[in-house]
């Protein structure tokens, strides 16, 4: 077998890739999650998917490229990342993944850091949390309007309409409750094999600093365990304090999305 890339524009091709990203699920999410969502909908740019295998004939690396937003880098070893635009069908708008891995894509596809670098932080075992006031639950349709209005504030205006409704529709979606006033919200995407990522998290600006997001999040991370999942990440710029290294998650790896120069 040669070493290289093998990319192919139909995700029912992509199985070796697939099981890739679902063996290395904690840091491929967002990729698993485009896949699935282009495997639901159609419409938008043809999608392109490839793996990389290495010299000693195994697989080391993914990537997606959705129909729609930046081309995704999975885990891969930065020349796989220096090789992949020469196997593209044109240069993307926008990537995005491990600092090193676009970085790397970027010495061969010109573009420039946009946005905030993020922070992967990975649960090692969840830790006791002192438990303030008030009570965690499910959000219902009745907090549709608090949600929306809280979602615009955390995307900054660039949220997806409907969004707030299909995440309540799911049910992944968790609050803060006390002295009767919603004051944060926690919530988690898909699970893909034990793997699942919390988003997002917010905290009312007038509650902050009261613990409320923190216990909130042990207390959904708990039910995310207790459910199955043995991985549990969530993302920070690495300029937030990480308040929650106190439950258990140590930080890992920088993300960045770069944009193609012109």
């Amino acid at each position: 077998m040669s070493s290289g890339w093998t990319v192919v524009g139909d995700p029912d091709g992509f199985v070796v890739g697939e099981e890739f990203l679902l063996g290395r699920a904690a840091t491929n999410l967002p990729l698993l999650i485009a896949l699935s969502a282009v495997r639901r909908s159609g419409g938008g740019a043809p999608p392109l998917f490839g793996w990389w295998t290495g010299p000693e004939g195994t697989v080391g690396g993914a990537f997606v490229r959705p129909s729609f937003g930046p081309l995704l880098l999975g885990d891969m070893p930065v020349e796989a990342a220096a090789a992949l635009p020469g196997y593209l069908d044109g240069a993307p708008h926008a990537w995005e993944g491990r600092s090193d891995v676009v970085e790397a894509f970027a010495s061969e596809c010109p573009g420039q850091p946009v946005g905030h670098r993020s922070r992967l932080h990975r649960l090692e075992t969840l830790q006791p949390y002192s438990t303030p006031d008030g009570f965690a639950r499910p959000a219902t349709s009745a907090d549709h309007d608090l949600l929306d209005r809280w979602y615009e504030a955390v995307a900054r205006g660039h949220g997806s309409p409907g969004a707030v409704a299909g995440r309540l529709a799911s049910g992944d979606l968790h609050l803060w409750e006390t002295d009767g006033s919603v004051v944060a919200v926690a919530g988690h995407g898909p699970r893909f094999g034990s793997a699942v990522r919390l988003d997002p998290i917010y905290t009312a600006y007038e509650h902050r600093g009261n613990g409320y997001a923190t216990a909130l999040v042990a207390a959904v991370t708990d039910s995310l365990l207790a459910a199955g999942a043995t991985e549990v990440v969530h993302v920070t710029t690495p300029a937030n304090p990480a308040a929650y290294q106190r439950l258990g998650f140590q930080p890992g790896a920088d993300y960045v999305t770069y944009s193609r120069s012109t």
